[in-house]
């Protein structure tokens, strides 16, 4: 079968341009409200070995309860980002972290400091007991 160079030209220039998409989105795990990406590969390193107290947001995209989390997760990350780390864990790709830390349901989001698990807050709860429940982490 013979192939049109044109047509060829077009879908090389189509996939390079969905894999410069995807190679940017890829790299941007930092966001500029302080709430970063994190995966099994990275989790130990961002996550429980954070020179500050973290809190992860453990979520998958089909949860309702977990998108209306993230609002409230969002703004508390953009109060204290500069006490605690915030971090993000989808738990349709990152399974195997989700069961290491015992999540059984979600949204789940568990308060690391020093490496161990300190609290958790499963469920939709409010931006108060999220405040609250991170307040003893990042105060004084």
């Amino acid at each position: 079968m013979t192939e049109d160079p044109e047509i060829r030209k077009i879908m090389d220039e189509k996939m390079k341009a969905f894999l410069d998409r995807r190679s940017a989105e890829d790299s941007q795990d930092d966001e500029p409200n302080g709430v970063i990406d994190v995966s099994d590969s990275d989790f130990a390193e961002r996550i429980l070995r954070a020179s500050l107290p973290a809190i992860v947001d453990f979520w998958a995209n089909w949860c309702g309860p977990c998108r209306d989390m993230e609002p409230v997760f969002l703004r508390m990350a953009a109060r204290h980002k500069d006490k605690m780390v915030f971090g993000r864990l989808n738990v349709d790709a990152n399974r195997a972290t989700a069961m290491a830390h015992f999540v059984k349901s979600i949204p789940t989001m568990v308060i690391f400091l020093d490496g161990e698990e300190k609290g958790r807050v499963v469920g939709r709860v409010s931006e108060q007991e999220l405040e609250t429940a991170i307040m003893p982490y990042i105060s004084g």
